[in-house]
């Protein structure tokens, strides 16, 4: 995933959780379960944009349809390289404003440890308290420390040594520190700031009952109210009043608990965040079988006769075979400079017919990744030579293919040369530059020896990675079962379910059609079904 959707995306998951805790949360009693909701709503935010839900839509571009091997095209280097890109642009703010709140966090965390070794220290049970000559700063609490002020040290209040006893024992101070990390990554989102007030309300809701329930809760709010005066806020350390929080926790001291049925807004939480996460799925894995895009395609344009087959006998072929086929490619599709100025890498389906003369037509794109890389698919597939027909049962027939084109963004070197070149899949088939440039060998998934991988023919490979020294070979495999057209009843044996237009129909009714009348078959034999398109 991309950075920016993904900043943006945990930016939508904070928003959402914080929103559901400010309306339908802050109020409850549950004080631990409150202090777990922020704290794993935080980390649910950071993870959640990466999760990416399983779906059938690759699948679902190449069922019922011929799908040529994927071929690859790479960057070239017409863009100036001295110049910065969007994407250099973003992480120079980012990498700044990154660095500015480590910066802070790092001054704020020196900070306190000069003042508490300026202190004098004395081990006791379950912390160490610290002594300070001072009256600068209030009584806190950081990690395992306890840190009173001058007039603190020398009555050494009750209630302010087990309110901030509560803090220690609890680790409030991981939570603080957890979520100064956080914003300092994000520390563009000022919602990480609400999430650590919320927090320290919570610490405080939490250290107060602690205390009470030990001492009168009347006379606590009052000690509260009594040292309230004159006291500063600070960064990182658990101060025994804060007056931001005074007011609420004193009204919580007086709440009785919160009914049990106030556990459901937990729970309505989870159908939102599932919700969310459906809806910023990133759009390349939403099939798109009825998109088309307008390109300045060729005057040439050919009309579609007859059924169109999806599964034939003799595959239509591009002339010279796939070889031919990528210095086609190679020699006419660029990256469009918008996708690279963005990075954006994806595959791409392009659907398309090959008619009975040879022609293509009906270019479509099915799925993109944007930036204008459909439309250059598209263009480059529309401008097409003419291909060898497909044959079914001796005679030529339509035949519908799928093209994926992977737009990865990479450099191809040519051995020997200073500059690179944009290239779409145009491998060596010397075997002496294929042992040189690449380290991997794989044929049909396996990754093999060079010794293996020479016996085959060169022309049958499918993917040259320089950047990974990875190079392919897919071999053919035995073409499938040829389907039956609607008017070959010999071969309907295995077919169970007729469909003309949409509606069922029987056999007679399917092979009594006239050919021409027919503008499309589709066989499925798992299922034993037949579809037949009319005009």
């Amino acid at each position: 995933m991309n950075a920016l959707p993904y900043f943006l995306n945990a930016s939508l998951y904070l928003l959402l959780f914080y929103g559901c805790y400010a309306l339908l949360l802050r109020r409850n009693t549950f004080f631990g379960l409150n202090r777990t909701y922020l704290l794993t709503s935080i980390g649910l935010s950071l993870v959640l944009p990466l999760v990416e839900l399983p779906g059938g839509a690759t699948d679902a571009l190449t069922g019922n349809t011929i799908s040529l091997p994927a071929f690859t095209v790479g960057r070239g280097t017409e863009s100036a390289r001295d110049e910065l890109s969007t994407d250099q642009w973003f992480w120079l703010v980012y990498g700044l404003g990154l660095v500015g709140m480590l910066l802070r966090l790092a001054l704020n965390g020196w900070g306190v440890r000069r003042l508490i070794r300026g202190g004098v220290a004395e081990s006791r049970c379950h912390y160490t308290l610290v002594r300070l000559a001072t009256d600068n700063v209030p009584s806190f609490s950081f990690g395992r420390y306890l840190v009173l002020n001058r007039t603190d040290a020398l009555t050494e209040p009750d209630a302010l040594i087990r309110h901030e006893e509560a803090h220690i024992q609890q680790r409030h101070t991981l939570d603080i520190l957890f979520t100064e990390l956080v914003r300092a990554a994000l520390w563009f989102n000022p919602l990480l700031i609400l999430y650590k007030r919320s927090l320290q309300e919570v610490h405080e809701f939490l250290a107060d009952a602690a205390v009470a329930r030990t001492a009168p809760r009347p006379d606590y709010a009052r000690q509260l109210v009594a040292y309230a005066l004159n006291v500063p806020s600070a960064m990182l350390t658990t101060p025994f009043v804060s007056t931001s929080t005074l007011k609420q926790r004193i009204v919580m001291l007086q709440k009785p608990a919160s009914n049990r049925r106030a556990l459901l807004g937990y729970a309505l939480v989870l159908p939102l965040a599932g919700l969310l996460t459906l809806c910023t799925q990133p759009d390349r894995d939403l099939a798109q079988p009825d998109q088309s895009v307008t390109t300045n395609q060729p005057a040439r344009q050919a009309s579609v006769e007859g059924p169109i087959f999806t599964v034939v006998e003799e595959n239509p072929e591009f002339k010279g075979g796939m070889k031919a086929l990528g210095a086609y490619i190679s020699a006419n599709l660029t990256y469009p400079k918008a996708a690279q100025k963005v990075n954006a890498e994806g595959r791409v389906f392009v659907r398309f017919i090959v008619t009975k003369d040879g022609d293509v037509t009906d270019v479509k794109l099915l799925r993109g990744i944007g930036f204008g890389t459909g439309e250059e698919a598209v263009r480059v597939v529309a401008g097409m030579p003419r291909w060898k027909p497909g044959r079914q049962s001796g005679r030529a027939v339509n035949v519908q293919y799928n093209l994926p084109i992977n737009f990865q963004l990479e450099d191809n070197e040519t051995p020997g040369s200073g500059t690179n070149k944009t290239s779409f899949f145009s491998p060596p088939t010397n075997d002496a530059d294929i042992q040189k440039m690449y380290k991997h060998f794989v044929v049909d998934g396996k990754e093999v020896s060079f010794d293996a991988f020479r016996k085959h023919d060169k022309a049958a490979i499918t993917e040259a990675s320089s950047s990974q020294q990875t190079i392919r070979i897919q071999t053919m495999s035995p073409p499938p079962p040829p389907p039956v057209p609607a008017n070959d009843a010999s071969a309907l044996s295995d077919i169970k379910y007729f469909t003309i237009n949409g509606k069922e129909a029987t056999e007679a009714a399917v092979t009594a059609i006239p050919p021409k009348q027919i503008v499309r078959v589709d066989v499925n034999k798992e299922q034993g079904t037949v579809t037949v398109t009319t005009k």
